[in-house]
């Protein structure tokens, strides 16, 4: 199989500067999926791969995302003899923590991007640049658009879908508009690249951002830092709009008082906060978002919507009707309809935030339950760390450190060692750089 290397990606986003750059990877990382679509025709054939060695299991994870690519290492890592296929249909990494710096100028784009190539051949897994169509749970096989393969465990770390019947319906045209116009770039790649142009080409007037309801939304408080940086960008460069933010919670789930504080401080004039607004219908015709509060017209927006599995989790049939998230065997990841296949990172349906750190952590749990798994063996129940730091002015930043405790006779989950800092400061803005560091070097060196 041919593979495109990160190298030559960069080579060609490094030839131009700032927003040139950004589109040469946004158009590579937009396009990867679709540049394989040609062999649809060809997922009845067995991808090309080495068999496993004899008695060894192969595990195959969909999703290079930060779940994803943390089991990939770990598996190998912990066992060396499992043969390990990584799936994705993006041929290099893009990182979605950190990516509201990147948005206003604040990192480099070579800050978020990774190379997959260079971790699989490092660690001994396989990389496989395609997309996954189906799932056939009998016979423990996987379609991709390079052929099929078969698993001993599966792993479904395919991330987030956005739902937009809530707000915009279901007519697919209005669908459509919402995710080529006004793109929720939660999702990494051609998404973000849309957004920052959007914030670089905003000349004057309202730029509404919208929080989904709920807290299963990935990055809980991503909303409200894109918010309050993009408020900075306009302050910064003398741009006459405002970022206007409408809120269904009655405050930011966490970090709250950091977050106003920069809005009272740092940003005052450029910000609108409404909480407890909740967003009714969306005209994009007359540009106007009828909410609780009454009418909002936008010069330009961020519609972020409430979000559900990815298409092959529902396709596998693990999403109960109804539902928007896998039914899982908690406290652990394994599927109530087949304990082969494991969902994990922001495809999960643990009540855990939908973060990086979270995903991290957690997948280190699981790499180390499926070698368990794969020699017969158990292991006691951890759960998963979420380090979530947000930027909220040039140089500084506020944190949340938290873990989770499991009630077995209940079966819940609860928020457990809560640790906060919402006071902006200098140190606060270093430490995040360097966890972002350390969480891409734990994944990808």
């Amino acid at each position: 199989m041919k593979r495109k290397t990160l190298k030559g990606v960069f080579e060609m986003s490094v030839s131009r500067r700032d927003l040139l750059k950004a589109t040469g990877v946004g158009v590579a990382l937009a396009a990867t999926g679709g540049a394989f679509n040609f062999t649809f025709a060809k997922t009845t054939d067995t991808l090309n791969l080495p068999k496993p060695s004899k008695g060894s299991p192969r595990v195959v994870i969909v999703g290079g995302g930060w779940s994803g690519s943390t089991l990939a290492k770990y598996i190998k890592k912990n066992d060396p003899n499992i043969d390990v296929v990584l799936i994705e249909k993006n041929n290099v990494f893009m990182s979605c923590p950190v990516s509201n710096l990147w948005l206003v100028d604040l990192v480099d784009l070579e800050f978020l991007i990774h190379d997959h190539l260079k971790a699989a051949d490092k660690y001994g897994y396989h990389f496989v640049n395609a997309e996954v169509h189906d799932i056939d749970r009998k016979k423990r096989v996987v379609y991709t658009s390079l052929g099929k393969l078969h698993y001993d465990y599966l792993v479904l770390a395919t991330g987030i879908d956005y739902d937009y019947s809530q707000w915009v319906g279901t007519d697919p045209k209005d669908i459509e508009i919402a995710m080529k116009r006004y793109p929720a770039a939660f999702k990494p790649g051609e998404e973000h690249f849309q957004l920052k142009k959007k914030i670089r080409d905003f000349e004057e007037g309202n730029f509404v951002i919208t929080v989904p309801p709920g807290i299963d939304y990935r990055c809980i408080p991503g909303p409200y830092e894109r918010a309050t940086l993009i408020a900075w960008y306009f302050k910064q460069n003398n741009i006459p709009g405002k970022v206007i933010l409408l809120d269904p919670h009655n405050d930011p789930p966490v970090k709250a008082e950091g977050f106003h504080k920069a809005w009272n401080e740092y940003v005052k004039g450029y910000i609108e906060y409404y909480p407890q607004t909740d967003i009714k219908e969306v005209d994009f015709g007359k540009k106007r978002i009828v909410t609780s509060l009454g009418d909002f017209d936008f010069t330009d927006l961020n519609l972020y919507p409430r979000c559900k599995s990815a298409p092959l989790v529902y396709k596998a049939g693990l999403v109960p009707k109804g539902d928007r998230w896998p039914a899982l065997r908690w406290p652990w990841y394994m599927a109530q309809a087949d304990e082969r296949i494991f969902c994990t990172g922001d495809a999960r349906n643990q009540p855990f935030s939908k973060s990086g750190n979270t995903a991290n952590s957690e997948a280190h749990i699981v790499a180390d339950l499926i070698v368990k798994l794969a020699h017969g063996k158990s292991m006691d129940y951890k759960p998963p760390r979420t380090l979530c730091y947000s930027g909220v002015d040039k140089g500084k930043a506020v944190w949340v450190d938290l873990t989770y405790k499991y009630d077995p006779k209940k079966n819940e989950f609860a928020f457990h060692n809560v640790k906060m800092d919402n006071n902006p400061t200098e140190a606060n803005w270093k430490a995040y750089l360097e966890w972002a560091k350390a969480m891409y070097r734990d994944m990808f060196s």
